[in-house]
């Protein structure tokens, strides 16, 4: 099959890490695959070189803003029009509505995977997203919860709901790493983390466990307010934010525990990989239902209510508290990778791309 994945960037979160681990997948299973995207930034994650990459926009055509629109759209019309693809996988509200509104230039089919919760989306976007989504042929979701804020306008188009795979490199476990008394957490210094509530948590609970310290793993633009806080509970010593990181697997590998504090997510990356290395997980139950999806409560790992500062420092408490227990749930939490290995998950798409293409 000829396949182009179009999404707005190759640098980032985990919509651009599961874009570059299908492509190769996909371009391993005898496809020819290329990426369309909206500039040529620099990419974050590795694929395939023989894997070809189209830029909509060149940094030495940056400056005015509608003029950069015009020449997005000019080559974008383009591209639909010239290229006689099997299937386009699409990413991302922006991309998604771009191409759905755009589907009648191509016989191509159209795949679109929504990779957040667009409950979360600005206003435009969500209607936007209703309005166009029955133009793709089919659509992938990451989570049961999300889909149904989907099926009301979907009609009869295909779906199917595929969580993300882990990560290739989490798959073996550091087993020899010295634990340490870390409590670990891994995601942008911004609002929808919610990394105020953690650090809040922590703070009920600090005096109690006083040889543990709370390490965030992230960079963001809440950096600044985040300082503030713990300048304020006087836990300078105790909570660090240590930006981004290149060793992320071997940071988490020495913790003691995870904790995810999101008030909403789509299929968190950063707790699939804690539960990975078998770390015993806690959770905030946030919107979009990922955690929910990972997590079986008290089995392999902790779900609490969402933005629930009492509920999250007495889940810290208790597994801090009872060594038996966190083992057990760190054993189960490991089994994730039995379930979202990369050749299950991604065999999963192949199958639905494959089944839509030869859909008459």
């Amino acid at each position: 099959m000829k396949i182009t994945i179009f999404t707005g960037s190759l640098s980032g979160g985990g919509a651009e890490r599961v874009a570059c681990n299908l492509a190769t997948f996909l371009y391993n299973h005898g496809n020819e695959v290329e990426f369309l995207t909206f500039g040529n930034d620099e990419n974050s994650y590795y694929y395939d070189p023989h894997i070809k990459r189209i830029n909509l926009l060149e940094d030495s055509e940056r400056g005015n803003a509608f003029k950069e629109s015009f020449i997005r759209i000019v080559r974008f019309v383009k591209y639909l029009v010239l290229k006689k693809q099997d299937v386009y996988i699409v990413t991302l509200p922006v991309t998604i509505i771009m191409l759905l509104s755009f589907s009648f230039l191509t016989k191509s089919k159209i795949i679109a995977s929504e990779r957040c919760d667009p409950q979360k989306l600005p206003s435009k976007q969500q209607k936007g997203l209703k309005f166009f989504c029955k133009n793709a042929d089919g659509w992938i979701f990451q989570t049961p919860e999300v889909m149904n804020w989907y099926l009301p306008s979907l009609g009869s188009t295909k779906r199917i709901v595929i969580p993300n795979a882990i990560n290739p490199s989490f798959l073996e476990n550091q087993l020899d790493q010295q634990k340490e008394k870390v409590i670990i957490t891994s995601g942008r210094l911004k609002k929808q983390k919610n990394h105020k509530l953690l650090i809040d948590s922590f703070a009920l609970i600090a005096s109690k466990f006083i040889d543990y310290k709370l390490l965030i793993l992230g960079e963001g633009g809440l950096r600044n307010s985040l300082e503030s806080l713990i300048e304020e509970y006087r836990l300078n010593d105790r909570v660090t934010l240590l930006g981004y990181v290149d060793n992320v697997k071997e940071r988490l590998s020495r913790a003691s525990v995870f904790v995810l504090s999101s008030l909403y997510e789509g299929m968190p990356n950063a707790l699939i990989e804690a539960m990975a290395l078998g770390l015993p997980c806690i959770s905030t139950d946030c919107d979009g239902g990922g955690a929910r999806y990972l997590i079986n409560d008290g089995e392999n790992g902790l779900l609490v209510p969402n933005n629930d500062v009492n509920a999250l420092a007495n889940a810290i408490d208790k597994i801090l508290s009872n060594e038996e227990f966190a083992q057990k749930l760190g054993r189960n939490a490991e089994k994730v990778k039995e379930d979202l290995h990369p050749d299950k998950i991604y065999g999963c798409w192949l199958q639905f791309i494959e089944d839509i293409v030869q859909t008459k």
